[in-house]
């Protein structure tokens, strides 16, 4: 009886192992690869405007009607720790488009260029009124519109070590947003904050 038992427990953790590897399949490793591609924001350096990039595919039916009809879009910004990893703590920008009857709109394979910037308060660690500084300035594109569900990684990511805080700044006061559609329209949002970083 103990062996059968010590059988069956050995039998369910192996089918758990393998469970947990299914993107080592050849099948599913392709189609990871392919979506890692258009999951992520692309980062242009900031002296460099950047461009609507086509791509190789050809849009959905549902990826062009969408980018088409957007009419707004908001932003807001989530702080992402990583523990003992430091140097990957950041914001994470998230981004929803809606239509004129604002509903959210998606799409996916189609280029869109942000251009976020974040700014200080408009006051100083001596709560002295200060003009609002840009703390960072960076030129992005990105291929789909975030899931509904929430997806804590998905969205544009900023370090904080690439945001320039001096030793006054009480944090980041305000998130600007400029999105560049591919047919020309430009739609800008913004986000303030009175966040310490530090």
């Amino acid at each position: 009886m103990a062996y059968t038992r010590i059988l069956l427990l050995l039998s369910l953790t192996l089918l758990l192992v393998t469970a947990g590897c299914t993107y080592t399949l050849p099948g599913l490793a392709e189609e990871a690869e392919e979506n890692k591609e258009h999951d992520q924001a692309v980062f242009h350096p900031p002296d460099e405007t950047p461009q609507p990039v086509s791509t190789d595919q050809p849009a959905t039916q549902v990826s062009a009607r969408g980018v088409t009809s957007v009419a707004r879009m908001e932003i807001w910004a989530e702080t992402m720790d990583f523990g003992g990893f430091h140097d990957m703590d950041g914001l994470i920008i998230k981004y929803r488009f809606f239509d004129s009857m604002n509903r959210p709109v998606s799409f996916e394979r189609t280029s869109i260029s942000m251009e976020v910037s974040i700014y200080s308060p408009e006051t100083d660690r001596r709560n002295n009124p200060v003009t609002p500084r840009r703390l960072y300035r960076g030129f992005y594109t990105i291929h789909r519109s975030l899931p509904e569900d929430n997806y804590q990684l998905r969205g544009i990511w900023i370090p904080y070590s690439d945001i320039d805080l001096k030793s006054l700044d009480r944090g980041i006061g305000r998130i600007d947003v400029k999105a560049t559609m591919p047919h020309g329209p430009v739609f800008e949002a913004e986000e303030r904050y009175f966040w310490p970083v530090r």
